[in-house]
């Protein structure tokens, strides 16, 4: 079983079992809800949960502030004791219960107090901050501006001067003003902060000239001087800090709130989601319509469910999915075939009527991988790592199928490393011969194997494409659209291994068969021809998709050199007192760093062959996953 069968279930019962229902469902986790179908809608009402969600959203609002501001107190843990721990199991009825009682709401309160008068502390902060700022070019002044205003028959004027000026000014002062007092009072930046004193009488022309000049003019507070102000803000400062300090030592002590409050932020999401399916329903005054997708081996556990939950009063209906139908897809291979879900999920899941590609292009993917990586000590580490992951840690499914994924991957690589010799690179070459070849020495039987590889790659995906036209009826299609072009190539393949005769007449054979099917959808003998020829021309795109086959060499070469390279630097270093730790330092950095780009460089590309080559033959994909109607499970997981 590859694609899981789909049951379309519809559920009619009374409007007093609702609640229970959709609870009972939720737990069960084996539905999809759907929204019903227009003919069915038009005669009941939708149900309006509205009221309800938007409780249950300012809920969740008020649980995710409170966790917002105890998260930065929790206790640091680090990310490999949280995937060992896992999400905490807790039982679902007690939190339930816990929910309905808002129990968070004085906390809530209390920390949302505590917060506004941090706020109002850092934006008294954040003002003494810019008075600070403001008052750093005048600094160094140790009068206020009460005292320049003083004056009775002089004129004060404090400002900031570009340097570029000062000669024109000292020069004005000179000339016209030769009885003011002009002081220099310090330099910032590319300007110069200068005292002006003149006469009374003498205070329009120097203003007149100052306007004429790049001057800033400068206003001290009244009673203050800068001098002694700063050191006054930088005191206030102080204080504001201590007391935003308080504040969050306050809120550090209900850290320990923090699982509760994010065991009700699932529990409250949940119930979001329960609107959300609720919302989907139909309705009368005394009854609701239910409709959904359910995974046939789980049929008869839902039947039972809604017979239990109602009390036998319920109807329930069910039927096969049709050609109309855009039915959720969920997966279901065996255990070899399952890890290489994912690698599918990434590039689109295929849809409900489609063969499912996991099973079929997964060992050939363990052995591109394989011949790619293809050394047994990367290959040992790298199932050593997954299986501790499989077996230490606390993974989720998705996790797991990623880490057994990188198990078979693994084992992969320490075959071929074990036929091709490869352990650490060469460095027991000298200890331990191939078990077949060193494509080091032998790179073209390598690549005739590679080739090979692709060869039959390629007609599996033109199998599956005959067998899904096959499938539907069209017999003809597979024998023009899969078949004649495993002859064509066939043909030609055998021309280049040397027995010409006969696949030069397997080759034209399929060609001329090309020709005058490729265009069959065309109207008059002519665009036929025409198309069939042009559709011919494809045998280049297929030439093309055997020769990426060849990357299985390259990168299984630049494995085994890189490594191979990292071990000369090592030997050249040698092992004596003083560079012992350089050459060990030099092979675990290096072997390391060759391990994790070639892993890389091995993925892609094996994923790549899948995707472009492979399902470019047949697949065509964009399935829906299956989205069941479950509790929220980002923090823990809830049971009975």
């Amino acid at each position: 079983m590859a694609i899981v069968p789909m049951k379309k279930v519809t559920v009619a019962a009374l409007q007093s079992e609702l609640q229970a229902l959709m609870s009972a469902l939720q737990q069960f986790s084996g539905i999809e809800v759907t929204k019903l179908e227009p003919q069915v809608l038009e005669s009941l009402q939708n149900l309006d949960p509205s009221s309800l969600k938007h409780g249950y959203e300012e809920s969740l609002r008020q649980l995710r502030f409170c966790m917002q501001h105890l998260e930065p107190y929790e206790a640091a843990k680090g990310k490999l004791r949280m995937l060992k721990e896992g999400r905490p199991i807790l039982k679902q009825s007690h939190y339930y219960d816990r929910c309905q009682d808002k129990w968070w709401i004085p906390l809530y309160n209390t920390i949302k107090k505590w917060d506004d008068e941090d706020r109002k502390l850092q934006s008294q902060k954040t003002a003494l901050e810019a008075e600070v700022s403001a008052l750093q070019p005048v600094k160094g002044i140790e009068f206020s501006g009460e005292m320049l205003s003083s004056f009775h028959y002089a004129a004060a004027e404090l400002g900031i001067l570009h340097k570029d000026q000062l000669g024109m000014l000292e020069s004005f002062m000179a000339q016209t003003l030769p009885e003011a007092h002009f002081e220099k009072l310090g330099i910032e930046k590319d300007g110069i902060l200068v005292l002006l004193l003149t006469h009374t009488k003498d205070e329009v022309a120097l203003q007149t000239f100052l306007h004429t000049l790049r001057y800033s003019r400068v206003q001290l507070e009244v009673e203050t001087a800068p001098a002694q102000k700063i050191p006054e803000i930088r005191e206030a400062l102080i204080q504001l800090d201590q007391l935003r300090s308080n504040l969050a030592s306050q809120i550090e002590q209900h850290a320990g709130a923090l699982e509760e409050l994010r065991a009700a932020s699932d529990m409250i999401s949940s119930e979001i989601k329960k609107c959300d399916a609720t919302a989907l329903l139909g309705s009368t005054r005394s009854a609701f319509l239910l409709e959904g997708w359910v995974p046939v081996p789980l049929f008869s556990d839902f039947e039972k469910i809604v017979m239990d939950t109602c009390g036998g009063a319920a109807a329930l209906t069910s039927r096969d999915p049709n050609e109309e139908d855009h039915v959720p897809v969920l997966l279901k291979n065996n255990a070899f075939a399952e890890a290489f879900e994912p690698v599918t999920a990434m590039y689109s899941l295929p849809s409900y009527f489609e063969t499912d590609p996991t099973p079929v292009y997964a060992p050939f993917m363990l052995v591109f991988f394989g011949m790619m990586l293809s050394d047994a000590a990367y290959g040992i580490v790298m199932s050593s790592l997954s299986l501790w992951a499989l077996k230490a840690l606390n993974l989720d499914l998705k996790q797991r199928k990623f880490a057994k994924l990188f198990l078979w991957l693994g084992l992969s690589t320490a075959f071929f490393g074990v036929l091709y010799g490869s352990y650490f690179g060469d460095l027991f070459s000298a200890q331990i011969t191939p078990v077949w070849l060193d494509p080091s020495s032998n790179p073209m039987s390598v690549l005739y194997v590679a080739i090979g590889m692709g060869v039959i790659h390629i007609y599996v995906g033109l199998g599956i494409k005959a067998w899904n036209l096959i499938r539907n009826g069209k017999i003809m299609d597979a024998v023009y659209d899969s078949g004649l072009w495993v002859v064509t190539l066939s043909g030609i393949i055998m021309m280049l291994l040397g027995i010409e005769t006969i696949g030069k007449i397997i080759a034209i054979l399929g060609a001329v068969g090309l020709v005058l099917t490729q265009g069959r959808d065309k109207k008059g003998i002519v665009p036929r021809l025409a198309s069939g020829l042009f559709g011919l021309y494809g045998i280049t795109g297929y030439l093309g998709d055997v020769l990426s086959y060849s990357r299985l060499l390259a990168l299984g070469l630049a494995t085994g050199l890189i490594g191979s390279a990292f071990n000369l630097m090592v030997r050249l270093i040698g092992f004596g007192p003083l560079t012992f730790v350089f050459a060990v330092l030099i092979f675990l950095g290096g072997h390391t760093f060759n391990l994790l780009i070639n892993i890389l460089g091995a993925y892609v590309h094996a994923v790549r062959l899948q995707y472009l080559e492979f399902f470019g033959k047949f697949y065509t994909g964009g399935g829906r996953a299956f989205a069941p109607f479950a509790t929220e499970s980002k923090y823990c997981q809830f049971v009975k």
